[in-house]
């Protein structure tokens, strides 16, 4: 699965390709159109082996733009409610155990797939690390790497419809006042966040750096009265198509016959996984009495750039739901050299 910088002209159609695809899919009213559609149309021009290229350094820039506005909305007020959010992650914790535990035991049983890679695979976060790791403890890289680009795929194709059966999901209209209200100022503090998130990558270790910096330097400025900037719904739409190219063009160099191979072991521990996700956040809303469609954004397998994304489309609570998959990735980078540990010395079953 590899991804190729390529020509500006190639670069140029992969992002006219994309953002008319997802256009067309907007125009079904189907929730996250724009994201949805450009990712079908680049993972199928992907495996139809057309010239298919990341805009890479865009794709920085868009991940970096995500981080900003995850940080953008954090406000004192939601600020002073980060001392209840323990609870969730708590159960965050525990819905990671058995979502662990269903995927290594789905892949394994019904799959099997060896042991090593069973446990890459089911991990759900990190997908970079897991394609590393994959490769460093003598696992099927192959089998990692598609497995977890159908996790991301899937849980963008399933969770707002899982959503819209809670509730009823309103295209996001954004700030309109913001759209053209945004001052030099405003822009310059844009510019010093995204610009923060390019540095950090490679040089910060932190689990996404390049999301995770730009939040933390967002927050900071508007919880110190620096700026009060919001994204324009506009910037949105356009941060949806680059999403959809980022996860689509991971099937770039992927064969059909490969990716059929992997495509049920996936599927399966994806439903698995979001069954899991879904079941644990309205558990944990009834009990605590929060919002389940909050929860199940911030509980999903999804990936942290893409379920904060849907979550501020659907105007949720972007802060919640990017605090809760940072906590989640962190978690599955923590645990998953130790499970390794433990499963490499543990007998082979039978």
């Amino acid at each position: 699965m590899k991804s190729h910088p390529g020509s500006f002209g190639a670069i140029l159609s992969t992002v006219i390709l994309a953002g008319a695809g997802g256009w067309l899919v907007s125009l079904t009213g189907i929730p996250l159109g724009w994201m949805i559609g450009s990712m079908v149309v680049t993972a199928s021009a992907s495996l139809m082996q057309l010239p298919i290229r990341k805009p890479v350094f865009l794709l920085d820039v868009v991940r970096a733009a995500i981080g900003l506005m995850l940080g953008a909305a954090f406000t004192h007020e939601l600020f002073a409610s980060l001392g209840t959010w323990w609870v969730t992650l708590l159960f965050l914790i525990l819905l990671l155990g058995v979502m662990f535990g269903v995927g290594f035991f789905a892949l394994r049983r019904v799959a099997r797939f060896a042991p090593v890679t069973a446990a890459l695979c089911a991990m759900p976060g990190g997908i970079a690390e897991m394609v590393l790791l994959s490769k460093r403890e003598g696992a099927d890289q192959a089998q990692v790497a598609i497995v977890h680009a159908l996790r991301i795929a899937l849980a963008i194709l399933v969770i707002p419809l899982l959503i819209g059966l809670i509730a009823t999901i309103e295209p996001a209209t954004g700030a309109p006042a913001k759209a053209t209200g945004l001052s030099l100022t405003d822009w310059f503090w844009i510019a010093i966040c995204i610009l923060a998130g390019l540095l950090a990558r490679g040089r910060v270790r932190l689990p996404a750096p390049i999301v995770i910096v730009p939040m933390l330097v967002s927050a900071g400025l508007h919880l110190g009265g620096l700026t009060a900037f919001d994204v324009p719904a506009t910037i949105t739409i356009v941060i949806q198509v680059f999403i959809g190219i980022n996860v689509g063009g991971r099937f770039a160099g992927v064969s059909v016959k490969s990716l059929m191979a992997a495509l049920g072991a996936a599927v399966l521990v994806v439903t698995l996984q979001i069954m899991v996700a879904v079941a644990g956040a309205l558990l944990v809303a009834g009990l605590l009495g929060v919002d389940p469609v909050g929860l199940v954004l911030a509980y999903s397998p999804g990936g942290l750039a893409e379920m904060s994304i849907i979550a501020l489309s659907i105007e949720g609570d972007v802060a919640f739901v990017g605090v809760h998959h940072i906590f989640r990735v962190m978690l599955a980078l923590i645990l998953a050299p130790l499970l390794l540990s433990w499963i490499i010395k543990k007998p082979e079953d039978g």
